[in-house]
């Protein structure tokens, strides 16, 4: 028996030299808890309010208003237009009578003296044109309830209209003047050969479309009420450039064609906002699980517990509890490899260089597990050790992701 054993012992201490780390790439999905926690059963209702429209309302009524005292104007306008032309048929007539009633000499020399020829009568009457009601030109006015219904849904909550009151206020596309850039380049002529400097050129204005996302508690209390940065700052636009002194298009083609793409892009901004805050969510992120190429069954543990965590994290946001029971039989065989970790030998089965990656393994695991103050544990030991900068960030990076989980799972 002593023979076997110092043969085990000789065959691991040569596998020790030639360890070979593997690493098993996952990309998991995970249940986020919200930021805010509110109370059990608590639901929501939503709202978008297009603030702006309230302008555009007032000046398409008062477009209305302006038609309408037109139409009301109109028969009197009619009315004196068709007066005056009447006044210049009897004018006419009586001015036509008394031409016929002079001699021909007389109508003569009345024409060539006087200059002053047979009298012409008016032109066909013709009503006065109908008022036209006033073009209101706007930007464009958006679904209210598609917009509620598309972009302000928060998982993991019931709608319910005596729920949280979620609003979210448009306050309308606002731009600078655009202007037209231009870039002198150079090129050469192919038939010249000749260098020639050319000119291209391109719109460009700032814009935005800002909004607020606010939500009452059904007692009244205000959850937040804020105008997020992120789409209430100014952007820059910029159109292709070409190869010209002026842009073909015309620059409101482009201020038009942005009013639906900035209200989806801030519209998605919001409901990740809201979804952050009041939302339990499913979030993705990619994994390394990391052991030893197994030979000659020398690292089992660390190839049974990779198996485990496999089925642990593929189990995480649809069945939790086999989930937990599938990474806690990974935790246990991690942490019991790393207590037989020498860091002084490097022929040790578990030595220096595996032991970061069992941490790193054990820190992941105990925070999608919920075992925060276990993973912080394992974070502290690490900073005993010498660890090369590229472990130190990785472990750092897993300490964050921990105190960040935690926080969000303390109601």
């Amino acid at each position: 028996m002593k023979h076997i054993t110092a043969l085990t012992l000789l065959s691991l201490c040569t596998f020790a030299f030639g360890q070979n780390m593997q690493k098993e790439k996952l990309n998991i999905k995970y249940i986020q808890p919200p930021s805010i926690h509110l109370e059990e059963g608590m639901g929501y209702h939503s709202t978008a309010i297009l603030d702006y429209k309230l302008e555009i309302d007032a000046d398409l009524a008062a477009a209305e208003e302006e038609y309408q005292l037109k139409l009301s104007q109109y028969p009197d306008v009619e009315a004196a237009s068709k007066a005056a032309h009447d006044e210049l048929l009897d004018n006419y007539e009586h001015d036509i009578e008394a031409w016929n009633n002079k001699s021909s000499v007389g109508k003569i020399i009345e024409k060539k003296v006087l200059d002053n020829g047979k009298p012409q009568p008016p032109r066909p009457y013709y009503p006065p044109a109908k008022p036209i009601k006033r073009k209101v030109t706007h930007q464009k006015l958006f679904n209210e309830e598609q917009l509620s219904s598309t972009y302000l849904r928060v998982e993991g909550l019931e709608q319910d209209q005596a729920g949280v009151q979620i609003e979210v206020h448009l306050f309308g596309f606002e731009n600078d003047e655009p202007v037209v850039v231009k870039k002198e380049y150079k090129e050469v002529n192919i038939k010249t050969k000749v260098e020639e400097t050319k000119v291209r050129s391109h719109w460009t204005f700032k814009y935005r479309h800002s909004m607020s996302l606010r939500a009452v508690h059904p007692d009244g209390t205000i959850i937040f009420d804020e105008v997020p940065n992120v789409v209430a700052d100014y952007k820059t636009y910029a159109s292709t450039q070409e190869k010209r002194s002026h842009p073909s298009t015309t620059a409101i083609s482009h201020v038009v064609k942005l009013y639906s793409k900035t209200v989806e892009d801030n519209m998605n901004r919001i409901q990740w906002m809201l979804n952050d805050k009041l939302g339990t969510t499913i979030q993705s992120r990619d994994i390394e699980v990391i052991y030893v190429k197994n030979k000659k069954g020398a690292y089992d543990d660390l190839e049974n517990a990779m198996y485990d965590a496999k089925e642990g994290y593929d189990m995480l946001s649809s069945r939790p509890e086999k989930s937990l029971e599938k990474l806690s039989a990974a935790i246990q065989l991690w942490e019991e490899a790393l207590n037989e970790a020498d860091f002084n030998d490097k022929k040790a089965r578990i030595n220096k260089k595996i032991a970061p990656d069992l941490y790193n393994n054990l820190i992941l695991a105990c925070t999608m597990t919920g075992a925060f103050d276990k993973a912080d544990d394992f974070y502290s030991a690490t900073l005993r050790l010498d660890l090369v900068k590229r472990d130190a960030n990785n472990l750092k990076e897993l300490k964050l992701l921990n105190d960040y989980l935690r926080q969000r799972n303390q109601k």
